[in-house]
């Protein structure tokens, strides 16, 4: 063992950059596994903590079961007389602002949707709130035990940036104009301070109701077992709770709140996944690579081994020994550059779903053990095959001056297998059965079966593509460029995997551009006719429905129209509930504002509209559409203040607000079947000649102070949206852009092995007159053509993986996107995978060139 370890040492000290280079791949891809795998641990945490956290020691939660409702007063009474009930924490929610901040409120939009930020106030009983959730008190004191005292106690944080004290009193917007509250205490951001990201405070129950116009009801009740330990007894007190309250009310388990929010997420961390997956793929290319160069170079020393009595398994021994020790220092690499990391990619995504999860990152044992096993374990596999080969080298070789590559199976009988593998993998893609794979692990697999039969297919293709592009190669670099062109059929297997490497990179290049440019079309179709007017008001006091009325009056004001937007729930097929978003509009002046994308080009809009106005009829997203099987003529159960009322589909729009998961009606309805007259925000189109910051001039100085209102133009709107699509294909570009780092360092591999196994002949070549600039040329031209194989077959396969995960996302998720291949995607690909080649050769061509002629004619 010892010796082995010293030959191990040796090994690595004599090849420096060859160690590094082999390092550097599998430090790349441990190190978007763990980097990523933190990144989604403390994105699901952080939701999962604000939500159980604010929670507390709740047990159960009774809301109104249409989402729209209140909860009567009256219904306290009734519950605390059940049996194993404790407490009945009573909780009404209002968002506001300070009228400090009246009408400058910033719009944040985030995966889950827009929020108008200010103040978000929670109404609680001081008596037993404290039982059921801890409020850390940083300053002052809790609420007094007086349920109607005008006082509040807000986040530290939120009352720094505020230049809030203890003891100020602050000026809180209501529907009944401004109201006064005295600050008697401060809490830390945690627990239930972290709601509205901090920006939250508690007042008493009655001030609540009061202050808001809510006399009577609440928006929910938190309930406090006598017996939670066993949870069976919970499931029972919640059945016998639902039964004595009835259908109208709802009662859950507070986890639930945060499930939609997660779900929301795992497509996409699926997605990041994958890619990461694929950088290591990419890694072992690479460490196969360099393994197999050793075992060339190494021939003459594995022969002399064998001959003084090493036996076979000793070598293959040695070769994994030193794979393992390259795979320990790459993957302790990686975990720390995966950590730095982390924190960089946990800020971008606290930026997407609207909340602060890099502060107190945490590094999971889990997630950082299962990426340095799998990065030393995809390491020693890589090697396994170049080991073997090794310990196959017989005495006799020792006689010979350099052992020569291996891999002419590849070339003569790796394309049979390779064929079955794409064939198998395109029977897969055709047969979609990606719907009910929500892992997307059958995904995956098709694409590894993919990349796996294109690089077995390779080798026989060598040759068909050096004479296609000898000519090219011949004009650009001359009869330098011939030769090299040539000499890439000399290592076939090495070429294999190096090109099937960079073609990797290519291809994920190209699927993120492909899936951009998809979900960019559709959003911006959507955009235009969803944000079809010049300016979206808002408020965070709610707005009275004759707002759009007046509004209109306005002077530049051409039309204005009010949206609503309601959580229900609507039974699907299987008599299951499942909560959308209910958008109530006014269709004659919605209209005259914006207009709606329909999915069938020749639909009849008028007879639609003429439908909706009517009531009882709905329009459909195309999201619900698909992933429910409902089409125009359907019948829609959804869930009523009454009960579940048929709506009758009257047209399938385009729609992606809350991930397309929204159904459209009128205001009617909402107030019919839902009891509400709410207004979320109008939309407004301005008159001929007037520009948006004179329609806001115009409305803030009639309204704006006097209704908080919060104005912002379309087009920033737009801009913030795309921006937000953008930050979060950011980071799969990143992950493209590995693929492609650890594809040009196997070049360089590639290149430095074949000039080490040619450079007598390149002695001999510089020695009968060829010059320095001609070598350079050669081995540039040998890195062209890998780079155009790549490239071109990358595309090939960029196009087909871009067409797998969106029909993947379609069937997971309901979205239906155009397939869209960007022009620029395929440009930016072609000269990525060029300019790489020729970049990453310039150091093994100025070697080259640099070759001593009377020394390499002596190398051995």
């Amino acid at each position: 063992m010892r010796l082995l370890l010293k030959l191990t040492i040796r090994s690595i000290q004599r090849r420096p950059l060859r160690t590094l280079l082999s390092m550097l791949g599998i430090m790349i891809g441990v190190a978007g596994i763990l980097a990523l795998g933190i990144t989604n641990d403390a994105s699901l945490e952080s939701i999962t903590k604000v939500f159980e956290e604010s929670s507390g020691k709740i047990d159960l939660m009774v809301t109104a079961a249409s989402g729209t409702e209140d909860v009567p007063t009256s219904i306290l009474r009734t519950v605390e007389n059940i049996n194993n009930i404790q407490y009945v924490l009573p909780i009404l929610k209002a968002n506001t602002t300070l009228a400090s901040n009246a009408g400058g409120n910033v719009l944040e939009l985030t995966f889950f949707g827009a929020q108008s930020g200010g103040l978000l106030l929670q109404g609680v009983d001081p008596i037993i709130e404290p039982l059921a959730r801890e409020y850390k008190i940083t300053n002052g004191s809790f609420l007094s035990e007086t349920l109607d005292q005008y006082e509040v106690v807000l986040v530290e944080n939120y009352a720094e940036d505020e230049d809030i004290e203890v003891g100020d009193r602050i000026d809180v917007l209501t529907p009944n104009g401004i109201e006064k509250l005295r600050v008697v205490g401060l809490m830390a951001r945690e627990g239930p301070g972290q709601s509205n990201n901090g920006s939250f405070g508690v007042i008493p129950i009655e001030t609540a109701q009061r202050m808001f116009n809510r006399i009577g009801v609440y928006d929910q009740l938190d309930l406090l077992l006598v017996d939670s330990e066993n949870s069976q007894t919970v499931e029972d007190t919640r059945m016998d709770v639902q039964r004595r309250l009835g259908s109208e009310l709802a009662v859950t388990y507070p986890a639930g709140q945060g499930e939609r929010m997660t779900q929301m997420l795992s497509n996409y961390q699926i997605g990041l996944n994958f890619l990461s997956g694929i950088a290591l793929f990419v890694g072992a290319f690479l460490i196969y690579n360099a393994f197999a160069m050793t075992v060339v170079e190494r021939t003459r020393e594995f022969g002399m081994l064998r001959t003084i009595g090493m036996e076979k398994r000793q070598i293959v021994g040695q070769v994994l020994l030193e794979a393992l020790t390259l795979g320990i220092l790459g993957s302790a690499l990686g975990a720390a550059v995966g950590i730095l990391g982390a924190r960089g990619l946990t800020s971008l995504m606290g930026s997407l779903i609207g909340t602060d999860i890099s502060s107190d990152l945490t590094i999971p044992v889990g997630i950082l053990i299962l990426s340095l096993t799998v990065g030393i374990g995809v390491t020693i596999f890589a090697a396994m095959i170049p080991s073997i080969q090794a310990g196959r080298v017989s005495p006799i070789a020792a006689l010979r001056v350099r052992g020569k590559s291996q891999g002419g199976w590849m070339k003569r009988y790796g394309w049979i297998l390779g064929t079955v593998m794409l064939l198998v993998s395109t029977a897969v893609l055709i047969w979609n059965p990606f719907a009910y794979d929500p892992q997307f692990r059958l995904g995956s697999m098709t694409v590894f079966l993919m990349f796996g039969g294109i690089t077995l297919v390779i080798p026989a293709s060598v040759t068909i593509w050096e004479k296609l592009t000898r000519p090219i190669l011949g004009w650009i670099y001359g009869n330098s460029g011939r030769v090299g062109s040539r000499n890439i059929e000399r290592s076939v297997s090495r070429t294999t995997l190096t090109v099937a490497a960079l073609l990797i990179g290519v291809a994920m290049i190209l699927v993120v551009r492909t899936m951009t440019a998809s979900f960019s079309q559709d959003l911006t179709e959507w955009i235009s006719a969803y944000l079809g007017g010049d300016l979206y008001v808002y408020s965070n006091v709610p707005l009275k429905k004759e707002m759009a009325h007046q509004l209109s009056q306005v002077p530049g004001v051409n039309a204005a129209t009010s949206i609503h937007y309601e959580f229900v729930e609507f039974q699907t097929e299987e008599g299951d509930l499942e909560e959308i978003n209910f958008m109530a509009i006014d269709p004659a002046t919605y209209t005259r504002v914006t207009s709606f994308v329909f999915s069938d080009s020749q639909a009849n809009e008028d007879d639609a509209l003429a439908k909706l106005n009517a009531g009882g009829y709905v329009f459909v997203s195309s999201v619900i559409s698909e992933k429910y099987n409902i089409n125009r003529g359907d019948q829609l159960l959804l869930k009523t203040s009454s009960g579940l009322q048929p709506f009758e589909v009257a047209e399938v729009i385009v729609d992606f607000y809350n991930r397309g998961l929204v159904v459209t009606g009128n205001r009617l309805d909402l107030r019919r079947y839902f009891r509400s007259e709410e207004v979320s925000m109008i939309l407004i189109s301005a008159e001929p000649g007037f520009n948006t910051s004179e329609v806001i001039a115009n409305i803030d100085n009639l309204y704006g102070k006097r209704y908080s209102l919060s104005m912002e133009s379309n087009t920033d709107i737009r801009e913030s949206i795309f921006t937000l699509m953008n930050q979060a294909f950011s980071m799969f570009d990143v992950m493209a852009v590995l693929a492609v780092m650890i594809a040009s360092l196997g070049i360089v591999n590639t290149l430095t092995m074949n000039i080490m196994e040619r450079t007598q002949e390149i002695g001999m070549l510089r020695a009968i007159g060829m010059t320095r600039k001609q070598v350079t040329n050669m081995v540039l031209a040998e890195a062209g053509l890998m780079g155009v194989i790549g490239g071109l077959i990358g595309l090939v396969f960029g196009v087909l993986l871009g067409r797998i995960f969106l029909t993947g996302m379609s069937a997971m998720s309901g979205y239906q996107l155009d397939f869209i291949v960007p022009a620029s995607g395929i440009v930016i690909s072609l000269i990525v995978a060029l300019i790489i080649s020729q970049m990453t050769a310039i150091q093994p061509a100025r070697r080259a060139a640099n070759t001593n002629v009377l020394e390499a004619i002596h190398y051995e």
